[in-house]
């Protein structure tokens, strides 16, 4: 049969997923199926990709629930404890991945069944097919989880349109390990509370040609909030939010720190300031101020716990205040709870602590090599990790760097007078920038920066300083000149 659902539905329902959160919703109804093991399986036949599965020990589901799982309009109750919220997960975090997606489960008492959904392109209406019962008992049969496997679903991906078409087996292995690290600082990150519980998660590769699964990848609890000592003695601290069902909790990381629980997904730490919110243990949103506040680099090390909890036996209406948004990779607050939470933030004195944290950490941190400090024209978390990463001299002034239009041959000019680093504007379109962005370029602007800063430390050039000049616009033009060849050749 085909469902009732046109493709333009279909491709909102998943237009912002990414192969990681579509992972996470499908593993979200592993976890209210009751799962305590699920592992993502990537199947390989030699070197090429051709399938990924997501297997766990739930409690499966029988017909009627697969049936209902499969059709979009279908009702479900959803408690205060699913993870579940908007009842078209699986199909919209499958199709917006795969063409073809097939669901094996079986439940207390069955041998086992399946359905299949698919697509011709990603923006079709989809067609549901069943799959033979024997057919199907026979694929949860044949399947080897590591784990005790009495009842549970299967959840298939063909046909994924986000995986490599390359042919050479070596950019096949490297996008799959690149992959496979990605997924699990996702889902280590989203599910690190549950895993803390008990909650059992893992990676591996199975080859369909051996018929054997490659040593599992355990996917480790990433805790935004795990660092060994607070960077303030008097948190992590209550806040008081006077919004029903939201629960808030202060916390100051430690100065100085590049842990993998700091800097997530190996993003600067300061880049994560901000809310961390969740739901039912489940991560919704990585940091952030959500519009209460504006970032700043003083708050690099404030992260703010806020849990959406349940009222008795019922869950507070989030979506009175919050909005989930489909992908369950981030939250919209209305104005009544950013005001009470930026309320709290402001009367418990946290931004003044964290503020007192900031200094006292760069004070003592050993810092020592020494430059100039950059003035304009660099990203603000590039400026602040100036001031943590070096100790910036007191005795020149501030320098900036920008474009402007010099001679062709010339790459970059050191200009003394008005303590500039400019940048060549003629090769500012090659080079990927934007004209509308005053920090475009940040990698080259700050490369060119730490080449050259030394050299404002005079009140003019020197003679082996012009030297020095000399031969770096020389190789620095001719690779300019590589690289437009280079681009030239790709068109």
């Amino acid at each position: 049969m085909t469902e009732a659902v046109s493709g333009d539905v279909l491709r909102a329902l998943g237009l912002h997923h990414t192969l990681m959160t579509a992972v996470a919703d499908l593993i979200d109804n592993s976890i209210d199926a009751g799962a305590q093991h699920v592992v993502v399986r990537f199947r390989v036949a030699g070197h090429q990709i051709t399938a990924l599965r997501i297997i766990d020990d739930g409690s499966g589901m029988d017909t009627a629930t697969l049936d209902a799982a499969m059709r979009y309009g279908a009702g479900r109750s959803y408690t205060g404890r699913d993870q579940g919220h908007f009842g078209v997960g699986l199909k919209a975090a499958s199709l917006s991945q795969a063409n073809v997606v097939t669901v094996y489960s079986r439940a207390s008492g069955s041998s086992g069944q399946g359905v299949r959904m698919s697509v011709e392109r990603a923006t079709d209406a989809p067609t549901v097919s069943r799959i033979d019962n024997a057919a199907a008992a026979t694929e949860i049969a044949s399947e080897t989880p590591r784990f005790p496997f009495p009842t549970g679903t299967i959840v298939e991906w063909q046909g994924i349109r986000t995986f490599p078409v390359a042919a050479d087996p070596d950019d096949q292995d490297a996008w799959l390990e690149a992959t496979i690290g990605n997924l699990r600082d996702h889902l280590g990150l989203v599910f690190h509370r549950l895993i803390a519980q008990g909650l059992t998660l893992s990676i591996d590769v199975f080859d369909v040609i051996s018929g054997r699964a490659g040593a599992p990848r355990s996917v480790r609890a990433i805790d935004p909030f795990g660092y060994r000592r607070s960077g303030s003695t008097r948190y992590p601290r209550e806040l008081e939010v006077d919004v029903p069902g939201v629960h808030a909790i202060a916390h100051v990381w430690p100065h100085g720190v590049s842990n993998p629980e700091f800097a997530l997904g190996g993003v600067p730490g300061r880049e994560h300031q901000g809310f961390f919110v969740y739901r039912n243990d489940r991560l919704l949103q990585a940091g952030g101020w959500l519009g209460v506040l504006r970032s700043h680099p003083d708050f690099a090390q404030a992260r703010v716990a806020v849990d959406i909890r349940r009222i008795g036996e019922a869950e507070c209406d989030i979506t009175q205040h919050a909005i989930i948004n489909p992908e369950k990779s981030g939250v919209r607050i209305d104005a009544t709870l950013a005001h009470s939470l930026r309320t709290a933030l402001h009367a418990s004195g946290y931004l003044d602590d964290v503020r007192a944290a900031a200094r006292a950490g760069r004070a003592i941190e050993r810092r020592p090599v020494s430059v100039i400090e950059p003035a304009s024209g660099l990203p603000e978390s590039v400026m602040a990790e100036f001031a943590d990463a070096f100790t910036l001299s007191d005795d020149s002034d501030p320098v900036g760097i920008g474009w402007r239009v010099l001679s062709s041959g010339t790459f970059f000019e050191v200009d003394i007078l008005s303590r500039q680093v400019w940048i060549n504007a003629r090769f500012r379109r090659a080079l990927g920038g934007d004209r509308a962005d005053a920090t475009d370029l940040p990698v080259v602007r700050t490369l060119l920066f730490l080449l050259a800063e030394h050299m404002f430390t005079g009140i003019r050039l020197g003679s082996k300083q012009i030297e020095q000049l000399q031969a770096w616009q020389r190789v620095l033009i001719a690779a300019m000149r590589a690289e437009e060849n280079a681009d030239a050749v790709d068109d």
